[in-house]
C-alpha cells in the first residue's frame, strides 16, 4: 500500500506538472491560431494596393454607388493605373 506521507508530499509536484503542461497546451493552440486576418486570399491583396486606394478615394468623390456604374469605373481606373504603371519612365 501506498504511505499517505508520500502521496501528500506528492500532490504539490502534480498539481505543479499538470498546470505547466496545461499552459503548454493552451500556448500551443493559440500559437496555431495566428493566422492572416483576411477573410479571402484576394482582399488582403487588394486592400494594400495603393492603386485600388487611389480608385476607391475617386469613386468616393464622385458618390458612385454600389452596382454595375461604380464596378464600371473601378475596373477602367485600375486598368488604366496598371497600363501607368508598366509605361517606360518618360525622359
Amino acid at each position: 500500500m501506498l504511505d499517505r506521507q508520500r502521496v501528500l508530499s506528492a500532490v504539490p509536484s502534480l498539481i505543479l506538472g499538470t498546470l505547466t503542461m496545461g499552459s503548454i497546451v493552451v500556448s500551443a493552440i493559440t500559437y496555431g491560431d495566428d493566422a492572416p486576418g483576411a477573410s479571402s486570399p484576394g482582399q488582403s491583396d487588394r486592400h494594400r494596393n495603393p492603386a485600388w486606394a487611389a480608385c476607391k478615394k475617386q469613386a468616393d468623390d464622385q458618390k458612385l454607388e454600389r452596382g454595375d456604374a461604380r464596378r464600371d469605373f473601378m475596373k477602367g481606373c485600375l486598368k488604366s493605373a496598371k497600363a501607368g504603371a508598366q509605361a517606360p519612365p518618360a525622359q
